[in-house]
């Protein structure tokens, strides 16, 4: 465990440099946050420093090396100063830094220890299992060590030699930042990077908690009341899940695809013996595929499965949007009904194609929330667009433009996966059709969620987000909620959370009557709901948070009048069980995950692919130290052959943990990243070819086409290709490696 803490503080540390060279950025985009935005300078930092490390190696400007992560920081500090400083002399800018030093200095002191020690917590929650293995890990651990093999962009896809990675991997590319900035291994900083992301999320969205109880309330919630309300919405958007852990206090249900409704699985002690038997029961993951064929996570149960995914990756970055969404629409810019801030609106334009790169959808989700809160919070000025065209025009120009601009280096090299947006239960007369970009599959393409579900889903968060409409209406004295009305009794503040939750409230509707087209023929609207859904549970979640709070500060207020107390009590009373049931999820996910927390195993995620498979353990550090070598020698990657498997298996060992090229990986997720199985299907064949034939001029032919340096013969590839012909295989190529239960053959090009 001493080793580990080391290990944490230096990864700590190299947070923290990429924070502070973004400080001067981020206190110019939250000049009138709390505490100058301090909990949101790492992600900045990371946004923009990861940004110019990948402009660079794109255009193969310099290389992915220290040196450009060093000139990336010192660019974006010099950013920072330059924002700060343009309307300043020295003197000024000298005597503005002092007075946030002597301000703000202990505020972000504790403020750095708050995260610290969320990353800490977290931590040793994850070093009770740290294996890097299972669900998505072999993915995505292999396109960071693909990026961090790489010289230039973009990186090679480890599972599909010869073309580069074809899925939005720049969070992926900021875990390969930080790891070569801290000079840690990645088997460490995988789950580091897990961590972290747990405390990004648990400070970030402080932040936000308290920041919306600062302007929302500044005269009824004191500081105490702030933190709390920060901490308390911080746990919603972190830990909480859905109400579907009602399940925990019923016998529950196993196996079916469509679960029984919960009241007809009340308790039957003669059948249990006991309530706690059916607590055992619970299976935390019910909670994220509770709707049949359907996905619904949320970052709770992310944080525990432990897949540092694009969706997980693009959290900080999500929370930095909702942030400044904040700062820009949340409350009068110094009075002024038109007064926009370009500076803030060029850097979310910028983030927004961040979060295009990270997780495809929640580049299009935060630029049209933008242009929905523009639209409401402008109305008059966007009603006489005759009049005010030019300075419309500009706003829409000045958050799409840098965006477009920011996602293009990565554009340029990806074909999305989706190829339209189709139609859920279409009708009979259209099936099979498309109309412009609309599909119309056939009719069996119909899947509708019982409102049932969607309640013990989405209740909670429903049920907080009417009340706070509701008790805001209580206040309108009219029946006609004209826009001038809302405008009259809803403060900035009001009309921004009502719009977060009317958004959120269509991101999870839309899949009831549209979906992306991907692979899936049973699951088709599943990707469509996961990422919709995960982006509306956060902002539900901030919703929640607030009108909760506020509820109680109404209660505790001396001056609420008698029917407005009513009232809230009556929301308390019926809020407690919905959110004891949204609150006990990380009881039954943390302790089935990591064993109840009783062994600690240490962070390195590596160990149980040393216990397990010792030999192929040796195999792949002596492959990784050679590929190093090989690239120092040729400036570029080798490639491997291996035995091919099913997505989600323990196959492809090899390339993933050396980010070396394979000829083929995954084969479900390469069919989803190149669009066709028929691209997929002829390589797993060759790969079989090249185990087993017994044609040499055939084998050669396979190797000279896909560039073949290394050959694995593992206990895989035996169980995969019992009639392996290793006699062959010593004709084209020499044993450089070999233990009892594997050899590897280095090609010798001088037989081919």
């Amino acid at each position: 465990m001493g080793s580990d803490l080391a290990i944490v503080f230096r990864w700590w540390g190299t947070l923290f440099l990429v924070g502070a060279v973004a400080f001067p950025l981020t206190k110019k985009l939250f000049s009138s946050w709390f505490d100058r935005g301090y909990l949101f300078s790492k992600a900045v930092g990371m946004a923009t420093v990861t940004f110019f490390v990948y402009l660079a190696g794109t255009v193969h400007l310099l290389p992915f090396t220290m040196l450009s992560i060093v000139w990336a920081m010192i660019v974006t500090f010099g950013i920072g100063i330059w924002a700060q400083w343009k309307h300043n002399t020295f003197g000024q800018y000298k005597a503005r830094l002092s007075v946030t030093v002597t301000k703000y200095g202990l505020l972000i002191l504790l403020e750095e220890l708050f995260f610290f020690a969320a990353l800490l917590f977290w931590s040793w929650i994850k070093a009770h299992e740290p294996s890097i293995h299972g669900l998505e890990k072999f993915m995505d651990f292999g396109f960071t060590k693909s990026i961090l093999n790489s010289a230039y962009f973009p990186a090679p896809d480890m599972w599909y030699a010869g073309f580069s990675i074809n899925y939005y991997y720049f969070g992926h590319t900021v875990m390969a930042v930080l790891t070569r900035l801290s000079g840690l291994d990645l088997a460490y900083t995988f789950n580091l990077m897990l961590a972290s992301i747990f405390a990004f999320t648990l400070t970030m969205s402080f932040s936000i908690g308290y920041q919306l109880l600062a302007i929302g309330s500044p005269g009824r919630t004191g500081i105490r009341g702030r933190v709390f309300g920060g901490l308390f919405t911080a746990f919603l958007v972190t830990l909480a899940g859905n109400m579907q852990t009602i399940y925990a206090f019923t016998k529950g249900y196993f196996g079916e695809q469509t679960p029984p409704p919960f009241w007809t699985l009340l308790w039957k002690f003669s059948e249990l013996g006991s309530m706690g038997q059916g607590l055992d029961r619970y299976w935390y993951a019910n909670a994220t595929r509770f709707i049949p064929f359907t996905i619904h996570e949320f970052p709770s149960y992310s944080f525990v499965v432990s897949d540092v995914h694009g969706h997980v990756l693009s959290l900080p970055f999500v929370l930095l949007a909702i942030a400044l969404l904040i700062v820009l629409f949340g409350i009068k810019n110094n009075g002024e009904e038109r007064a926009f801030q370009y500076p803030s609106i060029f850097f979310y334009g910028f983030l927004c194609g961040v979060l295009l790169m990270t997780n495809a959808s929640d580049g299009p989700i935060f630029l049209g929330l933008f242009l929905v809160l523009f639209t409401i919070r402008q109305w008059n000025f966007v009603s006489q667009w005759k009049k005010y065209w030019r300075q419309i025009l500009s706003v829409f120009a000045a958050v799409t433009i840098p965006a477009v601009l920011a996602s293009l280096p990565f554009m340029t090299h990806f074909t999305s996966f989706v190829s339209g947006l189709a139609v859920n239960c279409p009708p009979a007369f259209l099936a099979d059709h498309k109309i412009g970009p609309i599909l119309f599959e056939g009719v069996e393409k119909c899947q509708h969620s019982p409102l049932w579900m969607m309640w013990l889903l989405w209740g909670f968060f429903i049920y907080c987000g009417v009340f706070f409409i509701t008790s805001k209406l209580q206040r309108v004295k009219t029946s006609k909620l004209k826009y001038i009305v809302l405008k009259t009794y809803f403060t900035q503040l009001d009309l921004l959370l009502v719009v977060f939750f009317i958004f959120s409230l269509l991101l999870i509707i839309f899949p009831e009557f549209f979906y992306f087209k991907d692979i899936y023929p049973a699951h088709f609207r599943s990707n469509t709901m996961f990422k919709l859904g995960y982006e509306a549970f956060i902002i539900f979640s901030i919703v929640s948070g607030y009108t909760i709070v506020q509820a109680i500060s109404v209660l505790r207020s001396r001056i609420t009048n008698h029917k407005s107390r009513i009232t809230n009590i009556f929301f308390i009373v019926l809020l407690v069980p919905q959110l004891f049931l949204v609150s006990i999820f990380p009881y039954f996910s943390v302790r089935s995950y990591f064993g109840g927390l009783r062994q600690y195993q240490e962070l390195y995620g590596l160990n149980w692919l040393k216990t397990e498979h010792p030999d192929d353990y040796e195999g792949i550090q002596w492959l990784n130290a050679r590929v190093s070598e090989y690239q120092r020698i040729n400036a570029s990657t080798p490639v491997i052959v291996e035995a091919d498997g099913d997505s989600y298996t323990d196959y492809e060992r090899f390339s993933a943990f050396t980010g070396t090229p394979t000829v083929v990986g995954w084969a479900v997720h390469e069919w989803l990243w190149r669009g066709s199985y028929d691209l997929v299907s002829p390589r797993r064949e060759d790969v079989r070819a090249i185990y087993e034939s017994h044609d040499r001029e055939k084998i050669i032919q396979l190797i000279r086409i896909y560039n073949v340096h290394y050959i694995i013969v593992g206990g895989m590839e035996r169980d995969k290709y019992p009639d392996v012909n290793e006699d062959m295989l010593r004709t084209l190529g020499t044993v450089v490696f070999e233990l009892p239960t594997i050899r590897i053959y280095e090609i010798n090009t001088a037989n081919l």
